[in-house]
This record gives C-alpha cells, sequence and structure tokens, in this order.
C-alpha cells in the first residue's frame, strides 16, 4: 500500500516536488457548501511537420487533492472526451506491485554496520526523531534502520495527509478511473519501477540532503503545501515555475533525477503520439510542463505548435 502513495507524491515535498508561502488555510473536507472550482493548465499541441499527425492534450496533474476541489470541467472535459487515448506518467497495474514492494523492501533499509544518525548533524536528527515518533509512532531504532530517502517520503506521505489532501481525488487517478470507466486505453511514459528508481537512485548525501529540506518544511507545511495548491490552481506557468520549479532546482541532483531526465525520457513518446492520427490526453505533474526544462519548452523548441487553451 505504501507504494502506491508514494508513486503519487514522487517528491512532493522536496519540489517546494512537486513539489512556498501563502494564506490559504488547510483544505478542507468537502460539504456543499465549500466546493472550489479551479482551472489547471491545459495545452493543446498539433504537429506542424506531418499533416496527417495527431495532436495532443496536457494536463498538468497535482498528484493528490483535497476532495472539495473540482477542476474536471469546461475544456478539460471537452478535450478529455475528444481523445482517443490517455497517457499517465505511469500505469500502476497489479502485476507491477509485487516487483515495487520488492523494491522497496532492498532499498529501504540500512544494514548492521550503518545508521541514518550517522549521517545527519544533530539538530536535524533531533528534529527526526520528533517528527517520526509523532507522525509515524517510530521509535529511535526504526528510525535509524530507515535510509533516508525512505523515511523522507514516509514522513510526507503522513504530513500531506493529515493535511486534508486524498490519495484518491489526485488528477492522475480520476483521469484514469474515467478512462478505464469509458474504454479509453490508457498507458504510462513509464514503468513504475523506473519511476521508483528516480526517487532512490541516489548517493547517501543527495538522499540526506532531501532528507533535512523535507524536514526543515515540515516546519510549515501547512503554508507549503497550501501554496503548491495555489500555484497549480491558477494554472499560472509563471506561478508555477516561481513555486515548484525554482525551488526543486534547488536540489540540482534530484532535479536533473525527477525532472530533466524524465522529461527526455518521455519525449520520443510524445513525438510519436504526435506522429499518430490519434488524439491523446497526457497527464503529468505540472512541474514536468514548465520552466526552462519543462515540456512545453522543449516542444516549441522542436517547431510544433502549442496552444495554452486553459
Amino acid at each position: 500500500m505504501i507504494y502506491k502513495t508514494i508513486i503519487k507524491l514522487r517528491w512532493l515535498v522536496v519540489m517546494a516536488f512537486l513539489v512556498s508561502s501563502v494564506a490559504l488555510s488547510a483544505p478542507a473536507a468537502a460539504t456543499g457548501s465549500n466546493i472550489i472550482t479551479v482551472h489547471p493548465a491545459l495545452w493543446m499541441v498539433k504537429n506542424s511537420h506531418n499533416k496527417t499527425g495527431g495532436k495532443i492534450y496536457l494536463l498538468g496533474s497535482f498528484h493528490l487533492l483535497p476532495k472539495n476541489y473540482r477542476w474536471y470541467n469546461g475544456i478539460i472535459a471537452r478535450s478529455f472526451t475528444a481523445s482517443d487515448q490517455v497517457v499517465l506518467e505511469t500505469d500502476i497495474t497489479p502485476g507491477s506491485m509485487a516487483e515495487i514492494q520488492r523494491l522497496i523492501a532492498k532499498n529501504a533499509f540500512f544494514g548492521p554496520k550503518d545508521s541514518l544518525q550517522n549521517h545527519l548533524d544533530g539538530a536535524h536528527y533531533r528534529k527526526l526523531l520528533n517528527r517520526a515518533a509523532r507522525l509515524l509512532k517510530m521509535n529511535s531504532s526504526a528510525v535509524n534502520r530507515s535510509k533516508p530517502w525512505f523515511i523522507a517520503l514516509r514522513l510526507s506521505i503522513a504530513a500531506i495527509i493529515s493535511s486534508g489532501l486524498d490519495p484518491s481525488s489526485g488528477v492522475d487517478k480520476y483521469i484514469k478511473d474515467r478512462a478505464l470507466k469509458v474504454g479509453k486505453p490508457v498507458y504510462g511514459f513509464e514503468t513504475p519501477r523506473q519511476q521508483m528508481l528516480a526517487l532512490i537512485n541516489h548517493p547517501l548525501d543527495v538522499q540526506v540532503s532531501m532528507l533535512t529540506d523535507t524536514l526543515d518544511k515540515l516546519d510549515n507545511f501547512k503554508r507549503y503545501i497550501a501554496s503548491y495548491l495555489k500555484a497549480w490552481a491558477s494554472g499560472d506557468p509563471a506561478t508555477m515555475v516561481k513555486t515548484m520549479v525554482d525551488d526543486m532546482a534547488k536540489n540540482k541532483a534530484m532535479y536533473q533525477a525527477l525532472l530533466v531526465r524524465r522529461n527526455n525520457n518521455w519525449f520520443p513518446a510524445i513525438e510519436g503520439y504526435l506522429n499518430s492520427p490519434k488524439i491523446t490526453f497526457v497527464v503529468v505533474g505540472a512541474a514536468h510542463l514548465v520552466g526552462p526544462d519543462g515540456l512545453i519548452k522543449m516542444l516549441r523548441d522542436n517547431g510544433y505548435k502549442i496552444v495554452k487553451i486553459q
């Protein structure tokens, strides 16, 4: 179960993921009187090189959302309906779960000759013990066995869910469920294994940087998450870059692994869809679309016609 949540968060905390300071309150549970309608960014891309080529819609996702947010309407709903197929960052299937669970078990813990305490400064170690006890009910022994990347993700999951975000309300899950309901095929740019390896295949110093950044952001977590929600909901590329991408880029190794390299890996597939006569509805994290290394710039640089339609 932890993998299903991790794969949706994917360094949401360290992006600040995916991924920060505004005067929004913590997300609330949905009621009849507090529904919030938002308008995330949506682009249409056409193949200007090939008259028989197709087109794609690019929707910027937020992987977990408050239950009271309403975004599937208007041009997003019409674009989805007009599409022949859906492409997500990854398509999680029951068959991938056992492999991923083994991958996590193999990479989540130190061996008997090392400990997490050996890699953290005293102030962050004390902060970690406090947060782990409060959010995860973990004692110091369990904390010390955990690799930095793993406990950073566990803390992020606990903090995000306690802030009111719902793993079942994310854009990706909603679109996938709707596609399956109406019979549209669903594909992924990468396998779940590839996505997990982008998180865990890092030297310990990079993992420690991820963990310390996460611990620092937990000090003001609700404001931090609220700033990401506001940036995504605005649909404004400049706001998304300032809030999501610029802070993420401060950790160069994670930025390269989680955004730049993955965008480069996905780009040939995107061009393949643009050379198809089909219409493709693409949903990826909003930070993948904007900024100097975003997919929108890559498409423009390669001569594709792009129109922001929301």
